[in-house]
């Protein structure tokens, strides 16, 4: 009898298994610290990497560069920061590039050392390891980030300028923009602290290497980001006061936090001046509310 329906066609069932996973074809990595080496050219450049014990090769996982300052091992960085029990804790992997020379240092375009001076292609070595951790792991292109120190620091901007399609926020610590022309493709979220006693470099920006100073460089990203004007203080917790450009360009707010009194350290409980913040706390928190759109 026809009952003036559509039919159903039942030659083929519906499909009722589970979704795939998120990653497929992914092997389960040696967990913990390990110190690793990789290609780049001819030559060769190493890093530390943390792998957290949460680590499911079949989901999406963050990925948090960190980039030590001038002079200094990423080795001994990585323990500063305590970004290995961060790591464990919020179950993302950590990457900590090291720089090159006989003085580690970081090309940042105006700064710093032999990388500076010799023109080291370090934001070759950052994509080419990238490209290189996504062939390992499950790595989350939406929530890839940097945060650096000093030289490091500077690079992380640097990154924004160059690299913003691959990494989705950024956190400079104690560092400026030193690299011009700074045209990202696309509106990059900055967390940016300063220590405004910080001797090494300077606050207020200039001598001796020209640098952007803290005001100059939040200036800057809020302006590529197309940020509503003016910035205003969205926080004061003790000696910590944060100011913020937003709403800005796809979410991409900027942010100064100033240490009052701070010196050129990373902020946390070790350091003396500075033991009212936790820069790596303030980081990560920032960069889990901020993932590319």
């Amino acid at each position: 009898m026809d009952d003036g329906g559509v039919s159903a066609d039942l030659s083929t069932p519906p499909d009722l298994s589970p979704p795939p996973p998120d990653c497929t074809g992914k092997s389960m990595p040696m967990l913990g610290t390990q110190n690793r080496t990789i290609s780049i050219g001819t030559g060769k450049r190493t890093y530390v990497l943390h792998v957290p014990p949460g680590y499911d090769p079949s989901k999406f996982t963050s990925v948090v560069f960190a980039f030590h300052g001038f002079t200094t091992q990423a080795t001994d960085f990585t323990k500063d920061i305590n970004v290995e029990a961060a790591s464990d804790q919020r179950n993302f992997i950590a990457v900590m590039p090291q720089g090159s020379g006989v003085i580690p240092s970081w090309n940042a375009g105006s700064c710093c050392g032999e990388a500076q001076t010799f023109n080291t292609d370090d934001v070759g070595f950052v994509r080419t390891l990238l490209t290189s951790l996504r062939a390992e792991f499950c790595v989350d292109d939406k929530r890839v980030f940097a945060m650096g120190h000093s030289n490091g620091g500077y690079m992380v901007n640097r990154l924004a300028c160059e690299l913003a399609d691959d990494f989705a926020a950024i956190g400079p610590n104690s560092a400026g923009l030193m690299f011009s022309p700074c045209k990202p493709t696309r509106p990059v979220p900055v967390y940016y602290m300063h220590g405004d006693n910080d001797s090494v470099v300077w606050y207020g920006g200039g001598f001796p290497l020209g640098w952007n100073g803290a005001k100059n460089t939040f200036d800057g990203w809020g302006t590529r980001n197309s940020c509503a004007t003016p910035a205003k203080v969205t926080s004061q917790i003790g000696k910590v006061t944060c100011q913020t450009y937003a709403p800005c360009t796809g979410g991409a707010d900027v942010n100064l936090c100033t240490i009052s009194g701070g010196s050129h350290v990373w902020p946390s409980s070790n350091s003396d001046t500075q033991r009212y913040a936790d820069g790596t706390k303030s980081y990560l928190d920032f960069f889990a509310s901020h993932p590319k759109p």
